[in-house]
Formats: C-alpha cells, sequence, structure tokens
C-alpha cells in the first residue's frame, strides 16, 4: 500500500511539472491586442521629514536617569505627486505616499492602454506641495518623445542619474523584445 502511494505521488508531481512547462509557454495577450501599453515601474526609499526637539519634563518624568533620551524625534513621510501627460493630455495625476504605514519604500507600478505611434510623454514625480530648494532634489521628471507598436510597451523607471527615463522600440537594444 506504501509503494502504491509513492507510485501516485510520482505521477501526479510528474504531472503537475509537464503542466507547469506547458502553461510556461503560453505567450500573454494583451486584452487591447492593438494597443500598446505604457508601464511606469519602481521604487524607492520614502523620504521623511525629520524634526527633533529636546524633551519636556513631563516626558522624562518615570524614566530612570540613564535611560533619558537627550531629544524626541518624529518622522513625517513626505508625500509625492505623480502626474503622466501624454501628448499635452493629462493621463494620470495622483498623490503617492508610501507603500504602506510602517513601509520604508514608496512603490509606483502603473500601466496605462495606449495607441501605437509616437507619443510626447511627460512624467513628474515631485513632493507634493511643489517643493521647496530643500527638496528638489527628491524630484523625478521626464519630458520626452516614446515609440511603442502594436503590443508594444514603453517602460518608465529610475536611471543612474536619479531621473526618470523611457525604454520605447527606438531604445531597446537589438534582438530584445
Amino acid at each position: 500500500m506504501a509503494r502504491a502511494r509513492q507510485v501516485a505521488a510520482a505521477s501526479l508531481a510528474i504531472a503537475a511539472l509537464v503542466v507547469l512547462s506547458l502553461l510556461s509557454r503560453v505567450t500573454w495577450r494583451s486584452s487591447v491586442p492593438d494597443a500598446a501599453e505604457l508601464r511606469l515601474s519602481w521604487r524607492i526609499s520614502a523620504p521623511s521629514h525629520r524634526q527633533c526637539r529636546p524633551p519636556t519634563e513631563a516626558e522624562l518624568s518615570g524614566v530612570l536617569p540613564h535611560m533619558r533620551p537627550s531629544e524626541v524625534c518624529t518622522d513625517a513621510a513626505i508625500p509625492f505627486r505623480l502626474t503622466v501627460r501624454l501628448n499635452g493630455d493629462t493621463l494620470h495625476s495622483e498623490p503617492v505616499e508610501r507603500s504602506g504605514p510602517r513601509a520604508r519604500t514608496i512603490t509606483i507600478y502603473r500601466s496605462f492602454p495606449v495607441s501605437p505611434g509616437s507619443h510626447a510623454l511627460d512624467v513628474t514625480f515631485l513632493p507634493d506641495p511643489q517643493p521647496v530648494d530643500s527638496l528638489q532634489d527628491l524630484a523625478m521628471t521626464l519630458s520626452d518623445r516614446v515609440v511603442a507598436g502594436p503590443g508594444e510597451v514603453i517602460l518608465v523607471s529610475p536611471d543612474e542619474t536619479g531621473g526618470l527615463s523611457a525604454i520605447d522600440s527606438r531604445t531597446r537594444p537589438a534582438g530584445r523584445r
């Protein structure tokens, strides 16, 4: 009886691997086959504004002398606004905050169907309200002309300079799809 269970389990595992292998060869098709897709995808450390002050007497009461803090600090998350314009029209605009209440990252993953062809693309990811000089280095912007054919993806993500860049059918390395 134990041998029969082992054979059945092995047969089931092999069948599952075969089905998984066959399913991995299935090509994903867009629900709108003639459309291209604009995809924004990145994750950054969530910047915050730290404010520190000396503790009050009330905060120090009941705390052992060797455990008293020299200062009390609070971190306030810096909110951002993501705006996407395509050919001068606002495609998307929304406030963006941390990925979760205790998260230390901001995650962006948005996708939009667009018509194939050449488009003027403007993406801004700015601290909201508008950045003061001390927050200007947190801003990421992109203003570029992008091209995509039917079923292709235009990917917008941060580049090595701290700005945003787009990879489209013109900038994709040869031989890659």
